[in-house]
C-alpha cells in the first residue's frame, strides 16, 4: 500500500495577507528636515571654510554677527588676516567650533 504524500501546510490567512502587502517606509520626521540649532554659529565662534584647491590651507575666522535671511544664514566674519566679509556658505563646506567663553 503506497504511503500518502503529505501536502505542504498553508500559512494562515493573516500571515499570507500581511505578506502580500508592500512594506511601508516610515515618513521622515520633521525634526530631521529642519536645520539643527547646534550647527548654527553665534558671535565669537570660530568658523573654518575648506579650500576648493587641493593643498591650500582652510580659511579661518571669528564670527562677528549672524544674519538670518529668508532662505539661508549669512555670517559676518573677521578673518585671521584682519579683513571682514559677509559670507553665506554652502552646505558641507564649513565647520563651526563653539567659542570657549560663554556670552
Amino acid at each position: 500500500m503506497p504511503a500518502k504524500e503529505k501536502s505542504p501546510k498553508k500559512a494562515s490567512s493573516k500571515r499570507s495577507a500581511a505578506a502580500k502587502q508592500p512594506v511601508k517606509k516610515q515618513p521622515a520626521k520633521k525634526e530631521a528636515l529642519a536645520p539643527a540649532a547646534s550647527t548654527a554659529g553665534k558671535p565669537g565662534d570660530l568658523i573654518v571654510i575648506e579650500s576648493e584647491k587641493v593643498g591650500s590651507p582652510p580659511r579661518e575666522g571669528e564670527v562677528l554677527e549672524v544674519v538670518h535671511g529668508q532662505v539661508s544664514v549669512s555670517y559676518l566674519v573677521r578673518w585671521t588676516d584682519g579683513r571682514q566679509s559677509l559670507i553665506a556658505p554652502g552646505a558641507g563646506n564649513i565647520t563651526i567650533f563653539p567659542s570657549r567663553t560663554s556670552r
